[in-house]
């Protein structure tokens, strides 16, 4: 017995011996043209052209491991398959009939496949190591990872705009509120990113340009909507913000934060949301327009330099978080998180913003951007080095993380590039 998926990819490569193909009821079947794959409801293959015997049909393919599957899915009393030419099966070529009471050829695959094609799918799939096709990956060709590599890294970009186009429709196409919150997102690193976001969802960025030039508002506005302020405390400075942010909540009718955890355990302290909420309030200081400053960018170098200024209150170059005082330190973003904020940030959302307005030169640039920076160091990649596939460039290793998640630890190997070479060798 055969996995469905297999019996589908066995006939869409025709992987089969072709040679002298006969129906069970000994009819010879050539075949011009398996169809087209469907996804969805009713046949597996669409617009197949099979000759049998004398007679060329142009229709449709259904497949089947077992041919009684056909009855058990109840096909025969389903309209939708009149138009199926050809019945294949795995094993158990029985004799079926569509809606309309006339028979479908069969023909049988299994005495048709090389068993060998069958012990590689269930070494590959039935195995524990990190990747299904640990064992195999240093005989695949590097043309073949490296075009895998470049189809992943758009359907990362692809993954993104989705999550972007659903903010977009949240604030009724207001693009710098789309950048802020996915921004602060970023800014919140994998541990407090969804707070960051749900944050970044509540400030209203009309109120926030107010007080571009009085960075001490911006504070007490941001950090008392993000619910980091302490209604009593011991430090001068965090009572003063909270003085001030009551003047604002009365001012601009503010809401905090409610019903989110801040996580400030096991992390450096660089990380903490304090301090990162500091640098973000620096950077929107610096620049309340920060979307339209993106689109001005033609290069890397460019949005590196929006990163680079900051406007930050020297509270934060002795504090991480407030009331416990630290040793001096720079506020300046870490060459490593501005990177971090390009490739999850400022890119998807320039080529979101691209793809939504049908503008090919600026995803053409995006996905520049994304070539020419240079990868991360995460965990998974090293996994991959340390199998022999290498990230050159960010692209590359945006799109291991989409191999990982999304083909190696779901085993979709049978849509994988990686995976087509292995059974189809």
């Amino acid at each position: 017995m055969v996995a469905e998926e297999l019996l589908h990819f066995i006939w869409q490569f025709r992987l089969f011996n072709q040679l002298e193909l006969y129906s069970t009821d000994g009819e010879e079947i050539n075949i011009q043209f398996v169809g087209e794959l469907n996804r969805d409801a009713g046949p597996d293959f669409l617009y197949a052209r099979v000759s049998v015997g004398t007679e060329h049909w142009t229709g449709h393919i259904e497949l089947h491991v077992d041919g009684a599957d056909w009855l058990r899915h109840q096909h025969h009393k389903d309209a939708a398959y009149n138009n199926v030419i050809l019945h294949v099966v795995y094993e158990n070529g029985i004799t079926v009939f569509r809606k309309d009471g006339t028979q479908i050829p069969c023909l049988v695959l299994g005495r048709l496949v090389d068993r060998k094609l069958l012990v590689r799918y269930r070494d590959v799939m039935h195995n524990l190591h990190w990747i299904p096709c640990e064992r195999h990956l240093p005989n695949i060709s590097s043309l073949i990872k490296n075009q895998l590599l470049d189809r992943l890294a758009v359907e990362r970009l692809e993954e993104q705009y989705t999550r972007i186009h659903a903010t977009l429709e949240d604030t009724q196409g207001d693009w710098e509120r789309v950048l802020f919150i996915h921004l602060s997102r970023s800014f919140g690193m994998k541990v407090n990113a969804e707070t960051f976001m749900q944050f970044g969802r509540l400030v209203d960025l009309g109120v926030l340009r107010k007080y571009q030039k009085e960075p001490f508002k911006m504070e007490a506005m941001l950090f008392g909507q993000a619910g980091l302020i302490a209604r009593s405390s011991a430090d001068a400075y965090e009572r003063s913000l909270q003085q001030e942010y009551n003047y604002l909540c009365r001012v601009h009718g503010l809401k905090a934060m409610v019903g989110f955890e801040w996580k400030f355990m096991r992390m450096r302290p660089a990380n903490f949301p304090t301090f990162r909420l500091a640098q973000l309030i620096g950077l929107y200081g610096a620049n309340p327009y920060l979307f339209q400053c993106l689109l001005a960018c033609e290069n890397v170098s460019e949005v590196l330099l929006l990163l680079a200024d900051e406007k930050i209150g020297n509270y934060w170059e002795e504090h991480y978080r407030f009331g416990k005082k630290s040793d001096r330190h720079t506020l300046q973003l870490s060459k490593d998180f501005k990177q971090h904020l390009l490739i999850n940030t400022f890119i998807p959302i320039l080529f979101s913003f691209a793809k939504e307005m049908g503008l090919d030169h600026l995803q053409t640039r995006a996905l520049e951007w994304l070539a020419t920076t240079k990868a991360e160091d995460n965990a998974i990649v090293r996994a991959f080095h340390a199998r022999g596939y290498d990230a050159v460039a960010a692209s590359d290793s945006q799109a291991l993380l989409v191999l990982k998640k999304n083909y190696c630890s779901k085993k979709r190997c049978l849509s994988c590039m990686i995976g087509h070479a292995i059974f189809k060798s």
